[in-house]
């Protein structure tokens, strides 16, 4: 004899089963809400993601510092270079007897070309050279992939960047003196490194001192200025800037000269002035028209 319900459906069955389940929980959904919890307490223990972003900003900021400090240094280095002159072809100056000029040249460098004096020069990316008949004084600017040559038929003068004269006129010893900076004098047997109130004469291929406490003779465009200089030195210059010959007493050797004469002045004239200073008996040795 059956003891089933009769009245009971199979979906009644099905409904008893369903009620019975909403409370279990299998064992596999108890290990995967554990392992869940454990990893996002990993992800909670890290640090805050908001802090990625700070060191990425500070690490951009130092580059962009960096970058800032570069540019300037180089656009520092790029201004403070000289600028350096295209290819020149050969170029001349010239003055007479009794004027002197201030040249500028391409490079930025000047020259007080005193009276009846020449120079030529040719520039180029790797080199500046000069040649030089009479007398000059150079302010070079400074140029180190171009060094700065002065050329005369005995002897050749080199530099960087400095200031120096140059009295190289025929028939005379080459004299060289430095004004600042450094110098090196060469001719065909020797060399020489010479610094500011340093000198010498390039004579029967020897370099022979001619130290000074200042510079025996400014250049100007007007007049000759002579600190302390030998007077044989200013009867010298005299006769090469503007034909003017003197005669001084042989004893005289070794007296010196401070003083401004103007250019075009007659030989008489300046034979009166030196007398009148030196309290020496000094003459015209051709007469001039006053």
């Amino acid at each position: 004899m059956s003891t089933e319900n009769p009245n009971l459906k199979p979906q009644d069955d099905f409904s008893d089963i369903w009620d019975l389940a909403k409370n279990y929980v299998p064992v596999e959904a108890k290990n995967n809400d554990a392992s869940w919890e454990k990893l996002q307490g990993k992800i909670n223990s890290q640090p805050s993601s908001e802090k990625a972003p700070t060191l990425s900003i500070t690490y951009r900021r130092i580059l962009s510092y960096a970058a800032v400090v570069a540019l300037f240094i180089f656009s520092g280095y790029m201004y403070f270079q000289p600028e350096v002159p295209a290819d020149i072809a050969k170029v001349t100056e010239t003055t007479t007897s009794g004027q002197a000029r201030q040249i500028e040249l391409p490079d930025g460098s000047t020259v007080m070309l005193s009276a009846n004096s020449e120079i030529s020069y040719s520039f180029s990316e790797s080199k500046r050279f000069i040649e030089l008949s009479g007398h000059a004084r150079f302010e070079v600017a400074r140029n180190e992939n171009a060094p700065f040559t002065v050329n005369t038929p005995t002897t050749t003068v080199t530099v960087l960047g400095t200031g120096f004269d140059v009295d190289a006129y025929p028939n005379s010893s080459v004299k060289v003196f430095v004004n600042h900076g450094k110098v090196k004098v060469e001719n065909t047997q020797q060399e020489a490194i010479l610094t500011q109130n340093q000198g010498v004469i390039s004579q029967n291929n020897e370099l022979v001192s001619w130290n000074h406490n200042e510079n025996p003779l400014e250049v100007h465009k007007q007049y000759l200025k002579f600190n302390n200089a030998p007077l044989d030195f200013v009867l010298e210059t005299l006769n090469h800037t503007q034909n003017i010959q003197l005669r001084a007493p042989l004893n005289a050797n070794e007296t010196r000269f401070t003083g401004t004469l103007e250019f075009n002045l007659s030989s008489d004239k300046v034979a009166q002035l030196l007398s009148a200073a030196l309290e020496l008996k000094i003459e015209a040795a051709t007469k001039s028209a006053e």
